[in-house]
């Protein structure tokens, strides 16, 4: 049992043997959501606040993130975050909230007020200044807050190194840009695992070397889970993963989909980095294959998931979560009918814009130049696996031949997924849904080519570490000598 599983239970029998015990409640609360029970966190919280919590705003503003966060439900929310508000005007974590949900809703102008109230009340903090720079594209070189987003860089946080990053790329300052890169991935680097010494790759080639062997479920010719009674058909019991790597156009793609009256986003949703992390995987790293009885408990939870995040009956939900793409095996165990869609793009745009961005530690090859390369070519290998053993239930698309020309790349897509194109999907950018990825902004806008060749702008300092490989549309397997 996790420290939070038993933290939980500790809590649960305080509030069951103290039932007017709002601190009792308020823990209840958080241990909920640290084990997943989302639903029993917030009627936890709203104990905690009936039996008279001191603070109230604190219970508030942890309901919004609940709601905002994690079942992805963004009016309650902004809800629970005004009531915060009006208990404690100078609460800076709703003031923050507040700007952050802002920011996953496309709402520029209030995502700006409120971050730049959060600087305001916490003038020591980076988080805060680099977040209201990245959100305001007017904010001129001279001012305060500029001047103090430098100054937190020099100081080596990374929240501010990043922030800086894209800032002076913004202002078409690229040498400037890379050096913040280089500088922020740097003490990235010492602070995460080391990635080399990680048996990533082994565990998962091992992982899909089973997989073939057992061919399980049972596959016709084709690659098609055979027909089962224990299979359901409804569309709601069809999902859609959209996975591959991170920066490859994922929510781009979402996105047009949730402008399609047939589908409805889940977002990056928690359910399946829980699952596998109980069968003994990681973000980057492959669980164990569960076995039939835990299949059937997963599928439960899974329908348990969709009700939870209130989908729709008929509608196809859309996970999209890069990193399943090393958990394919699993969640294919689970749910045998699922369609996978595999976004790539070109692999020297791919690596600037992962260089560009801070991922969580376990995604260690983020800090390296080179180890963003050779894991863009193991993340073709493993897409390579699936789309030969399975072609029926994985779909490429290039983001570049999206954004070329979106009906070309799309009308087949749909027809794959066995839904009606509708012109509309190209109007992704008018959704006032939560997006909650580091596209954030880019999929406010129409569609656009832009982004491609972005590598260009870092020619010099690219071409310094992979020499003519930089000119091939393939990655590096290996680097120049």
């Amino acid at each position: 049992m996790t420290e939070a599983q038993q933290q939980y239970r500790h809590w649960l029998a305080q509030s069951q043997s103290q039932p007017s015990n709002a601190i009792a409640w308020f823990n209840l609360g958080w241990w909920s959501t640290k084990v997943g029970l989302f639903a029993a966190s917030l009627k936890a919280y709203e104990q905690a606040l009936a039996f008279g919590i001191e603070s109230p705003e604190e219970a508030m503003a942890n309901m919004a993130s609940v709601y905002s966060e994690r079942l992805g439900q963004t009016e309650p929310a902004m809800q629970w975050l005004d009531r915060a508000l009006l208990e404690n005007p100078h609460y800076y974590p709703a003031i923050f909230n507040r700007a952050h949900i802002a920011e996953q809703m496309g709402d520029r102008e209030t995502a700006c007020r409120y971050f730049k109230l959060a600087t305001e009340l916490a003038p020591d903090k980076a988080y805060p200044v680099a977040r209201w720079i990245e959100a305001n594209l007017t904010l001129p070189e001279a001012s305060q807050a500029v001047q103090s987003l430098r100054q937190f860089a020099k100081a080596k946080d990374t929240d501010a190194l990043m922030a800086l990053a894209r800032y002076e790329e913004r202002a078409e300052r690229y040498n400037a840009a890379w050096e913040a890169l280089i500088a922020v991935n740097a003490v990235d680097q010492k602070a995460y695992p080391d990635w080399q010494a990680l048996p990533v790759q082994s565990k998962l080639l091992s992982q899909l070397a089973e997989v073939k062997s057992q061919q399980s479920p049972p596959l016709d010719s084709h690659g098609t889970v055979a027909p089962s009674a224990t299979v359901p058909t409804s569309p709601q019991q069809t999902p859609v993963f959209i996975l591959g790597l991170f920066r490859t156009g994922s929510t781009l793609l979402e996105q047009i989909l949730a402008a399609h009256s047939g589908f409805t986003p889940l977002g990056e949703s928690e359910f399946w980095p829980r699952q596998i992390h109980a069968l003994g995987g990681s973000m980057v790293s492959p669980g164990r294959l569960p076995n039939p009885q835990q299949c059937a408990q997963l599928r439960e939870q899974w329908q348990a998931h969709l009700t939870e995040r209130n989908v729709e009956p008929g509608l196809v939900a859309t996970d999209k979560r890069p990193d399943n793409l090393f958990h394919m095996a699993s969640i294919r165990a689970v749910l045998p009918e699922a369609k996978f869609v595999i976004t790539e793009r070109d692999w020297r745009d791919t690596l600037v814009s992962i260089f560009g961005t801070r991922l969580h530690p376990q995604h260690g090859y983020a800090t390296s130049p080179e180890d963003i390369a050779k894991h863009i070519s193991f993340c073709r290998k493993i897409a390579d696996f699936w789309c030969e053993n399975y072609p029926k239930s994985v779909y490429r698309v290039s983001y570049e031949a999206l954004v070329t020309d979106p009906e070309k790349q799309l009308m087949p897509l749909f027809k794959w997924l066995g839904a009606p194109w509708h012109s509309d999907c190209l109007n992704f950018h008018e959704l006032t849904n939560s997006v909650r990825t580091a596209s954030v902004w880019q999929v406010r806008e129409p569609l656009t080519t832009s982004r491609q060749g972005r590598w260009r702008n870092y020619d010099g300092p690219l071409r310094a570490i992979f020499g003519g490989a930089l000119d091939s549309p393939e990655p590096p397997r290996s680097m120049p000598e």
